[in-house]
């Protein structure tokens, strides 16, 4: 044990040094921490109003407002609602080829196992917790530890059926999310992997340590446990205590555990690592190595070179700060106005009390002596014997004091405001002021949206910080030290198979992944009326709806609205997976689509039948008008045939030019025997008055009553089709 001592404590004083160095650089931080505490769990404090420029309440110094408590309860809502709202982890894997997508949704299957045999949800939710307190947070891993499954099975090989129970044992990986208070990086970094490294010192008991030396891995717990504090005070006991730095180490029965990811140089790993042997130059110029090293009591109790080649530590920060290590939360966003409400609420108090309860003058010569006069119900006076009932009267007079405490109320709303605009969380992502919101759907949405914003930037720092390099880091563990034989063990003989291959293909260049609480974040209540007015726009249009996967949108239509736990959507597989009933209703269906086709096409030979009948009586009608027409004109020349004898030779000759001329007009009704040729008939149409036979009639008739002398008008050969009788 002593060889080993002297071998790691040139390791040990090296740690030990730049532990105390940068826990004294974090100081200032560490107080600044300590107060955001303070103000989450409401814990009052003689500095808690210091710098309001407000004098110090007496009485109310007690009462401490939760603002900084609601600010956080919401943030922390607000995320983790975000990531774990649709009750899945905050990741998903994609394929590069959808040929490959069994390859990736296997390791999406074994990742999903791993992250709740570790707890992953509990743990990213404290994160956050932690993040909104301290304003930053630190994940370590992944680690390694074993974990045990159970297999009952029918055993006959004895002859005879027996249940037998047998355990396999594996290796798993997982993650620590560490307290902030007890993590101390290199002061000069401003990341984790441009430092020296980060210790992680935690106050362990005794037990606790001396249970590792079970553990091949672990040496020198003997010597951890040795160098507890001692209650003797003499000088020898103090000399030890400051060679050894005891009461560093050890405090209050407890022992000091610091575990550091980082570089030490290659000439502090002597007798660690026998390649570092031999050397000895100088820790500044020495070559640095990633090391993991557990000190306990000021010593060496583990130490291996690193298998990550980087420190194992995943920063993530609430609100990022440029060029420095330490993020900003809710808390420290909120401490000045956290310091003002309570200010003025303790003095609100006091003043309220001062008011409803007033002030009194008191003349002590008209009491006994033992009077204290303390007031409670029932209280009964000690005055002096033989007072008159005016003395008694005036031996007490009452004062009214004015109620002052409405400007406290203006500074508490004041402090309101300031601390909604400093920490970004409104009264509308907390829940509150709902008689100011918007009552129009767009308004809300614009109103919450706006006021999403800060958060948004949080979730996007946790899924980049922590999530993604987390299924990073487990993936690139699996490939190296996942077993087949685990796999078949957990998921099966198919995933098992695949799960072969990719490890005999060593890599994940098939397959990307990402982080998906920022793209979840938005108001499921907003994406739910957003998909509704898609699906109402896509769908509805002819030109559009066979461009859209109907099944996904209803996939993510289902999700966003977490209607159920199981979702009724049918597998891509095919009919093979349908429940009966579901079957027998798409069947139903089909008979009915089948149904409805038969009706349309006879419907479609109906209408054609009834265009052939319009057509075909149209056509007839044109005929009959034409018969019509022809049956006029042979009833007018039979009219003419009888009235010629009683008509006179010019009203003869007049008529005939006319209906000549309108029978010339027409020449498929023209029967005589000199038909005009076509361009004299179109000259004819063009200058021939167009009136009807009728309007002729009265003007025939009326030639001229006997004995008026005839017109004089050269006689001309009529070239109608119609002749009078003189005419052979």
């Amino acid at each position: 044990m002593n060889d080993t001592l002297q071998q790691t404590s040139a390791l040990a004083l090296l740690l030990e040094e730049r532990l105390m160095a940068w826990e004294a650089a974090r100081k200032p931080q560490e107080l600044k921490m300590l107060e955001c505490y303070r103000d989450v769990m409401r814990i009052p404090a003689d500095d808690d109003t210091s710098g309001t420029g407000l004098a110090k309440a007496k009485k109310a110094k007690s009462l401490f407002v939760g603002s900084t408590r609601n600010k956080v309860r919401a943030a922390r809502a607000k995320i983790n609602d975000a990531l774990f709202g649709a009750g899945r982890l905050p990741f998903d894997t994609s394929p590069t080829d959808e040929k490959l997508a069994p390859y990736a949704d296997a390791i999406e299957d074994i990742l999903i196992e791993q992250m709740g045999r570790m707890k992953f949800k509990a743990m990213l939710k404290a994160g956050v917790n932690t993040l909104a307190t301290y304003g930053t947070g630190f994940v370590f891993g992944p680690f390694v530890r074993e974990a045990t499954i159970k297999e009952t099975s029918a055993d006959n090989s004895a002859g005879f059926t027996a249940l037998k129970e047998e355990e396999y044992t594996f290796d798993t990986p997982y993650f620590e999310l560490g307290n902030t208070m007890d993590v101390i990086p290199d002061p000069e970094a401003r990341e984790i992997c441009d430092g020296l490294g980060v210790f992680w010192a935690t106050m362990e008991s005794p037990h606790t340590v001396a249970a590792w030396a079970t553990d091949k891995r672990y040496s020198n717990i003997s010597a951890a446990l040795v160098n507890q504090g001692s209650n003797e005070d003499n000088g020898s006991a103090r000399t030890q205590q400051l060679r050894g730095n005891v009461e560093y180490w050890h405090k209050n029965d407890r022992i000091k555990v610091a575990r550091f990811f980082g570089k030490v140089p290659a000439s502090a790993m002597k007798g660690v690592n026998p390649a570092a042997d031999g050397e000895e130059a100088d820790d500044d110029t020495a070559p640095l190595v990633d090391v993991v090293v557990i000190m306990a009591g000021g010593v060496v109790v583990k130490v291996d070179e690193s298998p990550y080649g980087q420190a194992p530590t995943l920063r993530c920060v609430y609100e990022d700060v440029p060029h420095e290590i330490w993020g900003i939360g809710v808390a420290e966003n909120n401490a000045t106005p956290q310091k003002i409400t309570n200010a003025a609420f303790r003095l609100f108090m006091e003043g309220k009390g001062m008011s409803l309860l007033g002030t009194a003058s008191v003349d002590r010569s008209k009491f006994l002596p033992t009077e204290d006069f303390k007031k409670f119900p029932g209280k009964v006076y000690q005055m002096k014997p033989g007072l008159s009932p005016e003395e008694r009267q005036t031996a007490i007079l009452h004062q009214v004091e004015p109620d002052i405490t409405g400007g406290w109320m203006d500074v508490i709303r004041m402090s309101e405001q300031f601390s909604d605009d400093d920490t970004g969380i409104t009264k509308y992502t907390q829940g509150d002021d709902s008689s100011n919101l918007n009552k129009t759907a767009s308004g809300i949405s614009m109103i919450m949206s706006a006021s999403s914003l800060p958060m948004k930037e949080v979730i996007q720092n946790i899924d980049e910080l922590w999530i993604e390099p987390m299924v990073e880091s487990l993936i690139e563990w699996n490939l190296k030290f996942l077993e087949v034989e685990t796999v078949r063990k957990i998921h099966g003989d198919e995933t098992a198979g695949i799960w072969e291959q990719i490890k005999q293909f060593g890599k994940h260049s098939f397959m990307d992944w990402q982080a998906t609480g920022t793209s979840s974040f938005m108001q499921k209540e907003v994406l739910t009326n957003k998909l509704r007015a898609f699906s109402d726009f896509a769908m509805g249009n002819p030109m559009t709806a066979p461009l859209i996967d109907a099944r996904e949108l209803l996939n993510q239509t289902w999700d966003v609205m977490e209607i159920g736990r199981e979702s009724p959507i049918l597998k891509e597989e095919g009919e093979a997976e349908m429940p009966p009933q579901v079957k027998q209703q798409l069947d139903q269906m089909k008979q009915q689509i089948e149904q409805m086709g038969d009706a349309l096409g006879k419907a479609g030979d109906h209408v054609d039948k009834l265009e052939a009948d319009h057509e075909a009586a149209e056509h007839a009608n044109r005929i009959a008008s034409e018969g019509r027409e022809v049956d006029r004109f042979k009833a007018e020349t039979e009219r003419l045939k009888l009235v010629l004898p009683y008509l006179t030779p010019q009203a003869v000759a007049e008529i005939a030019a006319s209906v000549g001329l309108q029978a010339a007009s027409t020449p498929d009704i023209a029967t005589g025997p000199q038909a005009p040729e076509p361009e004299a008939a179109q000259e004819s149409q063009e200058y021939a008055p167009e009136q009807p036979m009728e309007a002729q009639e009265p003007q025939a008739e009326a030639a001229g009553p006997p004995g008026m002398p005839e017109p004089q008008q050269p006689e001309q050969a009529p070239q109608g089709a119609f002749f009078t009788p003189e005419q052979p």
